[in-house]
């Protein structure tokens, strides 16, 4: 069985907020029942106008969004701030953002972060033996540290 997509969660999750069936939602957006049922089951080839049309219904349209894991976004966003990396084996790293490390070429590769633990010990010793790397790679999500 494969994994619904966000889209299809979304699209079931406020078709039952609205206490709509997969038939009445069809009807009111003019589309077939096959095609609203492919849609909340996360099939990966329909039509995107289609997709709108339903996403629509609901005061939402399908747009480009910022990859938030972009190294240059992160750079922009979160240097020298604290965050939480949760990287793709699920392990999270909280801590500042410190500095990126480069390539040849001055692609970013990695980061150096500063683990909260370790920020006092830093603040004296200014020891870079205390910043863990994370590869860029790595990153699934970032997000600034919250309390």
């Amino acid at each position: 069985m494969k994994p619904i997509s966000n889209i299809a969660a979304f699209v079931k999750y406020h078709r039952e907020k609205q206490k709509l069936t997969q038939e009445q939602l069809a009807e009111m957006t003019g589309l077939g029942i096959h095609f609203i049922r492919d849609l909340e089951q996360g099939r990966s080839k329909l039509r995107l106008d289609k997709v709108n049309e339903v996403l629509s219904f609901f005061g939402f349209h399908l747009g480009p969004n910022v990859n938030a894991n972009d190294p240059w976004q992160i750079w922009h966003r979160f240097i020298n701030k604290a965050v939480t990396i949760t990287k793709t084996n699920k392990q999270q790293v909280v801590g500042f953002l410190m500095s990126e490390i480069r390539d040849e070429k001055s692609n970013i590769i990695a980061w150096k972060v500063l683990p909260n633990p370790s920020a006092l010990e830093w603040k004296k010793s200014k020891d870079d033996a205390l910043l863990v790397e994370v590869k860029q790679n790595e990153i699934a999500d970032i997000n600034y540290q919250t309390l």
